[in-house]
């Protein structure tokens, strides 16, 4: 059975592929920054599914401790990470963004970009660790930004280490 993460799982798009992977048999974890939102999340996909294959824990993906904890929760629970989603992201109404307050800014590249690469960089070592894993960065309407260098590397990287009979496609 396999276990997914995914970050930014309490609502929307997350929430929509918990329940997907859910029907098909896996293990998810669930997360998103309030504990209120996890717990809720949690309660209804254990309603649906078996509560023994849902875990929560709340997670700040700007936070790289946070980003950690989750990953260890989910090991620790099911014993390994098959897939990791990176899905939490933050949009603002599109307009221009120097009209944006600086602190809205923050919590947007917070969660987009530094949100991205903690979780890449926590997947990507946990799963060399433990010799198995996909990593898959979901860009939301909050993430129009690109780096070709960057995400080619990471698929480059991924099609190394990740066997292609322990995917979904």
């Amino acid at each position: 059975m396999k276990t997914i993460v995914i970050t930014g799982s309490t609502r929307g798009i997350g929430y929509g592929l918990a329940e997907a992977f859910l029907v098909r048999g896996c293990n998810v974890v669930v997360s998103g920054r309030t504990h209120e939102a996890v717990d809720q999340a949690v309660t209804t996909l254990a309603i649906q599914h078996t509560s023994e294959r849902v875990l929560g824990k709340s997670c700040d993906v700007s936070d790289f401790n946070q980003v950690q904890a989750l990953w260890d929760a989910a090991k620790d629970f099911f014993g390994q990470v098959d897939i990791w989603v990176n899905n939490a992201g933050l949009s603002s109404t599109l307009m221009d963004f120097w009209t944006l307050e600086t602190e809205r800014i923050d919590s947007v590249v917070g969660a987009n970009l530094l949100g991205t690469m903690y979780g890449s960089k926590v997947a990507i070592t946990g799963m060399l660790d433990q010799g198995f894993g996909a990593l898959y960065n979901y860009g939301g309407r909050g993430q129009y930004w690109t780096c070709a260098s960057w995400h080619d590397a990471l698929r480059e990287h991924q099609t190394r280490w990740t066997p292609s009979d322990r995917g979904f496609g």
